[in-house]
């Protein structure tokens, strides 16, 4: 498997722990990072929890709950966001901008947030993230320390890799 599958499938399970982390913590507020070798998670959460939590994720993938690797707070919602609007407004105003165009801008903007949001789970369900987790196996959560930030990363290896 090449690094960008990995990547890819460690995505879907970052994503499929967050959402059963958010079973028991609706106000669970946590950023996330998929990588090669698994992904991390920067917020205050219990090392032990995330750890059950990456487990079961990876259990209920692995029994055909792929949507688990879709998120709506994912960074791809927010970068298929930043994309479109930015498309639009530079269509509506054209060249030369004018405040009299201003009203034109609103509206298409407006209307690219609105398409983002079924675009970026689209991006999400077929680019950035893989919902096969089927040769993955959860090694362990380790303290990590980066560029002064501490955060809890969660290894993931695949057998037959």
């Amino acid at each position: 498997m090449n690094f960008l599958e990995k990547v890819r499938r460690n995505h879907g399970i970052e994503h499929a722990t967050v959402h059963v982390m958010s079973e028991s913590d609706p106000n669970l507020s946590v950023i996330g990072r998929a990588d090669g070798d698994g992904f991390a998670i920067i917020g205050d959460v219990n090392p032990e929890m995330l750890a059950s939590a990456a487990q079961e994720a990876l259990r209920r993938m692995q029994r055909g709950q792929g949507d688990l690797a879709v998120h709506p707070r994912c960074g791809t919602m927010l970068v298929t966001m930043g994309a479109m609007t930015a498309l639009a407004a530079f269509l509506a105003l054209g060249r030369r901008p004018k405040l009299s165009r201003l009203p034109d801008a609103i509206l298409a903007t407006t209307l690219a947030a609105f398409l983002a949001q079924p675009a970026g789970l689209a991006l999400q369900k077929h680019i950035t993230t893989s919902p096969d987790a089927q040769n993955a196996r959860f090694v362990g959560v380790a303290r990590k320390h980066f560029a002064g930030i501490d955060f809890w990363h969660v290894d993931i290896a695949w057998d037959g890799a």
